[in-house]
């Protein structure tokens, strides 16, 4: 059974920036600022280009960003997925989440 609150681990991984353990360094993530998710090798930034803010999940192959309603039914699929929500509840719960990111809290 699920609450249908929005949790990072849903979307997105817990990396801290520049922490050290004997002598290693955890890398800083960017982060989408459409859905959250941490982009830590230039596969992850849409187009391929570093200087994206938003993750390839999010954009089209120029890099160019969705629009709001298919990043919005990829992130009711993941809710769907992890968290075992039914498609209704999956839905409401991405729009609060994405509300939350700067590429969709203007828009609310």
């Amino acid at each position: 059974m699920t609450d249908g609150n929005v949790h990072k681990q849903d979307i997105e991984m817990d990396i801290q920036p520049e922490e050290s353990c004997e002598g290693c360094e955890v890398p800083v993530a960017a982060t989408c600022q459409s859905c959250g998710m941490p982009m830590t090798s230039p596969e992850h930034y849409g187009g391929g280009d570093e200087e994206n803010c938003y993750c390839v999940l999010c954009c089209h192959p120029d890099g160019n960003l969705k629009k709001y309603e298919e990043v919005l039914e990829g992130v009711t699929g993941l809710m769907m997925k992890n968290r075992g929500l039914d498609r209704e509840s999956a839905e409401a719960t991405a729009k609060e989440y994405l509300s939350t990111l700067p590429a969709w809290g203007s828009r609310f």
